[in-house]
């Protein structure tokens, strides 16, 4: 990626961005906009547009061809705990890896259904395949990796905190497709539509309103499908792994935090933990992924700039830092030092951006989808 272009879109957004529409006396949503057709060259509308959609998803076109004639539209409202959108481009591939999980620190569901295109892929290990008038589900705290037809979908962000509550298994969403022509895809479709049609004229205080009817409606749809893919048993054993997800990243700095105290703490062989995490990469691996993720995080936030690489990975549990640096790069693709150093570039970049043209505290789409809470 072209560091002349990262958080280009910050003072592109001064041209066609953030704003707020008016409703009478009544402020309406905010709202955020984008068309690639009015940047000077296609190849620029590229990378402004893998800048914003870069909190999602990364993003890549088939050839440099692909370029040329590369094409994207945004219009997206923000309705209080939840944002809704219209989203136009050409084929390409969406990919959600585990660095990009720790640099966009969001871990939302996304709902889309797609009027047109579709696209087919992996959802950490789940097949998908998205025809015209399907709306698919994916969780952004997993992985994904996808093959897009040129498309327009609508998508809708939901804050985990508001639909998962609502779920007996929250972690069996990932990748799950609604086909149009079912009565639930029918249902949920017309809805998203409705939203999105009315959503320039809804208030704050509309969107707040929607949101519990929205999170049920979405639980409503795809709950039962999570649930009827396996017996009865395999939902509690689901349960239990998301049980023990849970404490593992509630303990994660705790040097403790070994195969025989989850044993004890959750009244569980040493062997059956070792089954319910080996799709998993092992119990020790996720355990050493998920504070590798937490090391990330750290590194590149602009609090902890001033706290050292090593005392930042022994509060994490790591005791070696050359065993820490070298376990960062296998999984991250490079060092900590380096990442550091993107993170600081890249928060250079987007303050001269926005000072040049946004001003102090200019809302951004992705702004809110960092920032979105239930």
């Amino acid at each position: 990626m072209r560091r002349a272009n990262f958080f280009l879109y910050c003072s592109l957004a001064g041209r066609f961005g953030s704003t707020m529409k008016s409703n009478g006396d009544m402020p309406s949503s905010p709202f955020f906009h984008f068309d690639g057709s009015v940047v000077s060259s296609a190849e620029e509308a590229y990378w402004v547009w893998r800048d914003i959609v870069s909190v999602l998803f990364d993003v890549s076109l088939a050839d440099a061809k692909a370029v040329d004639s590369f094409r994207a539209r945004i219009d997206s409202y923000h309705l209080g705990p939840l944002l809704i959108g219209s989203v136009e481009s050409v084929a390409q591939q969406f990919r959600r890896s585990p660095a990009t999980i720790a640099r966009s620190g969001v871990d939302h569901y996304v709902v889309q259904l797609y009027p047109r295109g579709g696209y087919a892929g992996e959802a950490e290990g789940r097949t998908v395949r998205v025809e015209p008038g399907d709306i698919s589900i994916l969780d952004l705290s997993r992985t994904l990796q996808t093959q897009a037809e040129s498309f327009r979908n609508l998508t809708l962000v939901v804050p985990r905190s508001l639909l998962e509550p609502l779920l007996k298994n929250p972690d069996g969403l990932h990748g799950m497709v609604l086909p149009g022509r079912s009565a639930l895809g029918y249902l949920l479709s017309n809805y998203l539509r409705t939203v999105h049609e009315t959503a320039g004229s809804l208030s704050a205080e509309d969107g707040v309103g929607l949101t519990a009817a929205t999170a049920s409606l979405i639980a409503g749809c795809f709950g039962p499908s999570a649930d009827a893919q396996e017996p009865v048993m395999a939902a509690r054993r689901g349960a239990l792994l998301l049980s023990v997800k849970r404490y593992i990243d509630g303990n994660l700095a705790d040097p403790d935090l070994t195969v025989d105290h989850l044993a004890r703490e959750f009244r569980l062989s040493r062997a059956t933990l070792a089954r319910m995490f080996e799709p998993l990469g092992g119990l020790a691996g996720y355990i050493r992924e998920r504070r590798l993720l937490r090391c990330f995080a750290e590194i590149t936030a602009p609090g902890h700039a001033h706290r050292s690489i090593g005392d930042l990975a022994y509060v994490w549990g790591f005791g070696n830092e050359a065993a820490f640096s070298r376990a960062f790069r296998r999984m991250f693709g490079m060092s900590p030092r380096e990442a550091r150093a993107e993170a600081s570039l890249a928060r250079r970049t987007a303050q001269q951006r926005l000072s040049g043209s946004l001003g102090e505290g200019e809302p951004t789409l992705a702004q809110w989808i960092r920032h979105l809470k239930g």
